[in-house]
């Protein structure tokens, strides 16, 4: 019976030993790849960061950072606001558990080149390189996506990450301000236009154009459309001739203007890198006499 015992109990610790060598092959690379869970995916400085690059199966964009100023694809300006947003989205990935450490799931969870891959530079050096894959909802109120860094094979879930937060196209990252206009502090508004212009002005009794009373209502509801401008229907400048133009005075005496040029595009005094194509802002800018008399 002694010896019995023994028997087992050495076929036990000999199972234990192997289980032991299992487990260590299974989670050890002989790469030298690191196997361990990562608590962190993305440890990017927004302020050190100089250029991020974004890559899609339909698009590439570049944005970089000189000075102060950021640009996309070394062409037009970049909104600041946006690039902050994306930068903040990016260090928002949070890695919830591991789902694979096999490539052979990649193209699976599309952390393989049908994924949107991002870099991030910081002074010349990348300190990013993720790949974000398929997203997916979980329930009513959960959801997630896969995402991978580019030079490893494990595949994370990051939840509460949307990859469609991420922007790919560069329209996302221009700046696209047409005008921005404090309505109280508009003194005038000149409407130019070649067959009868006519001026909007701030009196002490209300808004007149020209030498009689604009409708009120009428004006209030035309200064609220477009205090606040914007559009991301960029379009090349064909460097068409301008047609007419809306010129908005502040109290400062700091004129905006919003141009409307033959074939239907629109410039900015305000942002005059960018062009515009937008029927929308025709219909917001560019209003006859008759509407401000409220006919």
């Amino acid at each position: 019976m002694m010896m019995r015992g023994n028997k087992l109990m050495l076929l036990l610790g000999i199972l234990v030993l192997l289980v032991g060598i299992y487990l260590v092959v299974k989670f050890t690379d002989s790469s030298g790849r690191s196997e361990s869970f990562r608590s962190e995916l993305v440890t990017i400085d927004n302020d050190q960061v100089t250029k991020v690059e974004i890559f899609s199966p339909s698009d590439t964009t570049y944005l970089m950072k000189n000075g102060d100023i950021w640009t996309v694809n070394g062409k037009f300006t970049a909104d600041p606001n946006s690039v902050s947003s994306l930068l903040n989205t990016l260090k928002g990935i949070k890695p919830s558990r591991l789902a694979s450490r096999s490539e052979d799931t990649w193209k699976d969870f599309q952390v393989d080149e049908s994924g949107t891959r991002v870099a991030a530079y910081e002074n010349g050096n990348k300190t990013l390189d993720i790949i974000l894959g398929r997203f997916n909802v979980e329930g009513q109120r959960s959801f997630y996506s896969y995402v991978r860094l580019e030079e490893e094979s494990d595949v994370y879930v990051a939840k509460d990450f949307m990859k469609m937060s991420i922007s790919t196209g560069s329209e996302a990252y221009r700046n696209d301000d047409l005008l921005k206009v404090n309505k109280d502090s508009v003194s005038s508004i000149r409407f130019n236009y070649p067959d009868s212009a006519f001026v909007l002005s701030r009196q002490e009794s209300g808004w007149m154009l020209d030498d009689q009373p604009a409708d009120s209502a009428a004006v209030a509801k035309y200064l609220q459309g477009v205090r606040i401008l914007t559009s991301r229907n960029f379009a090349d400048n064909p460097d068409a001739p301008a047609q007419y133009d809306v010129v908005f005075q502040n109290k400062s005496g700091a004129d905006k203007q919003i141009t409307a040029h033959v074939g239907g595009g629109v410039s900015s005094s305000t942002n005059s890198a960018e062009y515009w194509m937008d029927p929308a802002l025709h219909e917001k800018v560019f209003k006859g006499k008759p509407y401000f008399l409220g006919n």
